[in-house]
């Protein structure tokens, strides 16, 4: 498929799609286009996985202009550990998508999603719900 129409299809139809491959320029050009669907660059996970060795990691990049500010979401990186222990075949990691609704319900968000917490807070959490509920 054209890129142009995937990202038409992309918008219009995201429920048809589980996993796209595609080059790296294109692959970051529609991924950060699917992150508005959702909300937010800081909340797409991505996974690179081949025969042997996969590697995983938040969609969006390290985001030098607000380092350290502490505002940066921590729910991309957190999702990005939930699918690489999918990967190693943990049961245990669906407790880290319960964390993530629990935390976006209290509306415990950073302020790309409109709230007012910070990365620590997010990520603190999420860690205790995990650690109540393992």
């Amino acid at each position: 498929m054209l890129v142009d129409s995937m990202a038409y299809n992309l918008m219009m139809h995201p429920e048809r799609y589980d996993i796209v491959v595609t080059t790296n320029l294109f692959g970051d050009i529609l991924s950060d286009m699917c992150a508005a669907l959702v909300g937010s660059l800081g909340l797409v996970p991505s996974a690179n996985i081949g025969d042997k060795y996969a590697f995983f990691e938040p969609v969006h990049g390290s985001a030098p202009d607000i380092a350290g500010k502490g505002i940066a979401n921590p729910l991309a990186a957190i999702l990005s550990v939930k699918m690489l222990l999918e990967w190693m075949g943990e049961p245990r990691s669906q407790v880290i998508d319960e964390a993530i609704t629990h935390v976006l319900q209290k509306k415990i968000i950073t302020p790309d999603l409109g709230g007012t917490a910070s990365t620590m807070e997010v990520g603190n959490a999420v860690a205790e719900y995990v650690r109540k509920n393992i």
